[in-house]
């Protein structure tokens, strides 16, 4: 059984985009599915199936998933192969003040998106503490053409769709699959941003669990594959669907 984010206490719709892939990938494998609300699971009414059944919804959805089972902070092993400073976002504005630039990205998955700070103002860093914990990284050394999400199961490219710039620049797979082979320590599918530079050379912009990512263009049965063999490898449960 697949347990699917309502949007509605109606239980009728798909919470978001990526819960309705989810559901049509259940339909596609002749699975049975069931919509729940955030609510629903918040009260410990499904906390008995969570190890045997894979639950679907959005990030905060899946952290309390998690959470009814003792699992926190899930994460991949390094947000990027570049080297990472920890800090605040008070300090992040502090050197960025004189017009340096700085990639960074919440340290709490979704807080905000990924950003390069570079004097202008973003609406979605303005409610935020200055006390916010952060990764930063420099910015590359060239300007990005186009980014493709690769989606990555079993150590192998099982799919890649362009995400932003242009379709006609690819990356590099020899190079993608050169960073797979580093990482021996990631989870069974997780996803690899990779940006294509203007002067040619690919750079992975960051990695992401597959728990917490969407569907750019996965057929929906290999989409729900993925997050079935990231779900139980968290949990520990057993791959009853």
């Amino acid at each position: 059984m697949i347990y699917i984010q309502s949007k509605s206490k109606e239980l009728t719709i798909s919470h978001h985009f990526d819960c309705a892939c989810a559901l049509y990938g259940a339909i596609d494998t002749g699975v049975d599915y069931k919509f729940v609300t955030f609510e629903e699971v918040q009260s410990g009414k499904w906390d008995n199936l969570i190890k045997r059944n894979l639950f679907v919804g959005s990030v905060e959805f899946m952290r309390e998933v998690f959470s009814r089972i003792g699992k926190t902070d899930v994460r991949v092993p390094r947000n990027s192969n570049r080297k990472c400073d920890f800090i605040t976002l008070g300090e992040a504005f502090e050197r960025t003040k004189d017009g340096s630039k700085l990639f960074i990205k919440p340290i709490e998955i979704k807080l905000f998106t990924g950003l390069v700070l570079d004097g202008f103002r973003y609406s979605c860093l303005e409610s935020l503490s200055k006390d916010t914990q952060l990764m930063s990284y420099g910015v590359f050394d060239g300007v990005i053409q186009s980014e493709y999400r690769i989606y990555v199961l079993n150590n192998k490219i099982i799919d890649s769709h362009c995400y932003s710039g242009s379709f006609e620049v690819i990356p590099d797979f020899n190079y993608v699959r050169n960073i797979i082979e580093e990482n021996t320590d990631f989870p069974v599918s997780y996803t690899i941003d990779i940006g294509i530079l203007d002067n040619g050379k690919n750079v992975v912009v960051e990695f992401n669990d597959m728990w917490a990512i969407g569907n750019y263009g996965v057929p929906n049965d290999l989409y729900i594959r993925m997050l079935k063999e990231r779900y139980f490898e968290i949990t520990g449960g057993f791959k009853y669907i």
